[in-house]
């Protein structure tokens, strides 16, 4: 289809994977706009923002027929700006109701355009477009305004930034001015600088997440009195305090029995009563400590040292305390050894989840927007053992890191703007969301973590409960 200066088309449509395309072609779908055909061969369209942008091969648009009593270039984008004022900015179902508001004889003809584009302006986007093309080489650039970083603040401040690639390998020199000038023009940039050089980083819905490798995160942190692998291990889930130490307790009544809930102590009541019945009959010796309540009813039984296990005795040593804790303690060994059981698993389970609570808080906010990560699987080329290549299942987690993301970037390109090329390093040579986090931490302007002060015992009111929920595993 042959465009000419002057002549409007309607775009339907272009490639919605494209960055670019999105940004530039948005806000005129489905609505009338104005061609503009440079010498060169390019054509260009107004854009309301924008000014004028390319129209790519790749654009889907329908020429309006009849062009007639449309405005020129400056009164299109006065029209638009005050049609948008009365839409609301909400899309519209065809052109119809934007080329009747078009055709309003409401600005005034002998009026001096307030945007209108200067010969000096041409030249630049025409500069622009041999730079894309690889028909500029950037030392001519660099020679004209004195330096790249000049002239992407310049067409930066002339709202031409959008024009020009900044993915593209020529630019690797100047790769953080640019990138920095870009995501000051629109934050969400960041996102497509992580999706093109950050491995690790994935996209899903309107979020991005970390795959997460453990030992990256415990490397973050720093001036540690605990062993990286530690950290490691307990980021992952997969700390264990009971394989370093032995949590037993040596009072089992007080430390566990005493602290169960009503319906918990029921429970192990019944066991310690079947029990009593079983044994009939209770030994002691009088010559060390037990109960006064043990030889007070030996003597009413007449059977020094020992005690006849009635339903009557049973009750009585079940309701006082120190013939409970003493049968607890001394003599019932499978009961004490239950007990000591719970204690000990709630104990090393409890300790464990308070130091991955409070390692995953020092990460939360600065590295990973939440420590609630979600398990996925995917395939993996694999060589099996006869030398052919096959696939198999693997699993992974991944952490949403949307904001911090966002954050880290932006920080270390504010930092890092006029610092460009391979001995400064830049976010290309990094490649991965750690390695640059490392960088910002140790240049700036991120701190390493510090291991909080962990807690030797774990929380009196979660071991209580722990032991109380664990009651009927044991008995």
């Amino acid at each position: 289809m042959n465009l000419e200066t002057g002549d409007y088309i309607i775009i339907r449509g272009w490639d919605k994977t494209n960055f670019f395309r999105n940004q530039w072609y948005t806000k005129l779908e489905n609505k009338p706009t104005r061609v503009w055909v440079w010498g060169n061969g390019k054509i260009y369209v107004a854009h309301p923002d924008l000014d004028l942008i390319p129209l790519e091969n790749d654009a889907v648009y329908d020429k309006v027929k009849d062009a007639d009593n449309l405005p020129n270039h400056f009164e299109y984008k006065k029209k638009v700006k005050e049609f948008d004022k009365i839409s609301g900015h909400h899309p519209i179902p065809d052109e119809r109701p934007l080329l009747k508001f078009l055709r309003k004889k409401d600005i005034k003809e002998e009026e001096e355009p307030e945007n209108k584009m200067s010969p000096a302006d041409l030249k630049i986007l025409n500069m622009i477009d041999k730079i894309n093309d690889g028909d500029m080489e950037l030392d001519t650039v660099a020679r004209l305004f004195g330096s790249l970083e000049s002239f992407i603040s310049f067409i930066s401040k002339k709202g031409f930034l959008q024009n020009l690639d900044p993915f593209k390998r020529e630019f690797e020199d100047i790769q953080n001015s640019l990138f920095h000038a870009y995501v000051q023009n629109d934050p969400d940039f960041v996102y497509e600088i992580a999706l093109a050089y950050m491995n690790g980083i994935t996209k899903i819905g309107d979020d991005y997440y970390y795959d997460a490798d453990y030992s990256e995160l415990a490397d973050l942190f720093k001036d540690r009195d605990m062993r990286v692998g530690i950290i490691e291990e307990i980021l992952s889930g997969e700390y264990d305090t009971s394989q370093y130490w032995a949590y037993d307790s040596d009072d089992e009544y007080s430390d566990v029995y005493d602290n169960l809930d009503h319906y918990a102590k029921s429970v192990v009541d019944e066991h310690i009563v079947n029990e009593l019945k079983v044994m009939q009959t209770l030994k002691f010796s009088q010559y060390k400590r037990t109960p006064n309540l043990f030889e007070e009813i030996s003597e009413e039984q007449g059977t020094e040292g020992e005690i006849q296990l009635t339903d009557e005795v049973i009750t009585r040593l079940m309701t006082d305390e120190r013939s409970l804790e003493y049968l607890i303690n001394k003599e019932l060994d499978e009961v004490r050894s239950n007990l000591n059981s719970i204690y000990s698993g709630c104990y090393g389970d409890i300790l464990s989840s308070q130091r991955y609570n409070e390692l995953w808080g020092e990460l939360v906010g600065v590295v990973v927007d939440s420590k609630d990560g979600e398990d996925y699987s995917y395939t993996k080329n694999v060589w099996n053992k006869d030398g052919t290549r096959g696939t198999k299942t693997a699993y992974g987690r991944r952490y949403k890191v949307t904001k911090c993301l966002k954050d880290i970037i932006t920080g270390w390109l504010n930092v890092n703007q006029s610092k460009n090329g391979y001995n400064n390093n830049t976010i290309e040579y990094f490649g991965n969301y750690i390695s640059l986090i490392k960088d910002a931490m140790e240049y700036g302007p991120m701190d390493w973590l510090d291991v909080p002060r962990l807690d030797d015992y774990p929380d009196w009111r979660e071991m209580n409960k722990c032991i109380s929920e664990n009651v009927e595993s044991y008995f």
